[in-house]
């Protein structure tokens, strides 16, 4: 929910700045949009810890590996946006920050759930 909910303030922010809409930037648009996709891998990833009280380890590491990749985008759109000057370079650190904390946590996961395998 962390990541959502950083996703839904990013979006609202900008919109209320006239940021987005039709004449979007597409870096800026894919920022956005890698940190919404990162949410929803997360909870697709995680999930199953709600409901099921030995869930496969493995599949968990093999999801959140995967959700990886939406971090190292987001990233590498971060930086594109802060090139192009569409943001502050405290917005897009926040940015960075907040999706690079996220990937430590990730990694913390993968570490917990490798052992229960």
């Amino acid at each position: 929910s962390r990541v959502f909910n950083f996703a839904i303030q990013l979006r609202h922010r900008y919109r209320d700045r006239g940021l987005l809409g039709e004449n979007v930037d597409a870096d800026l648009h894919d920022m956005i949009f890698q940190a919404q996709t990162l949410g929803a891998k997360l909870a697709g990833a995680l999930n199953r810890l709600a409901y099921d009280p030995q869930p496969d380890a493995g599949l968990i590491v093999a999801s959140l590996k995967r959700a990886l990749q939406y971090v190292n985008d987001g990233v590498s759109a971060a930086e594109r946006v802060a090139e192009k000057n569409l943001l502050d370079d405290a917005e897009v650190d926040e940015y960075k920050r907040e999706l690079l904390a996220v990937r430590e946590e990730m990694l913390s996961l993968m570490q917990r759930f490798r052992q229960q395998t």
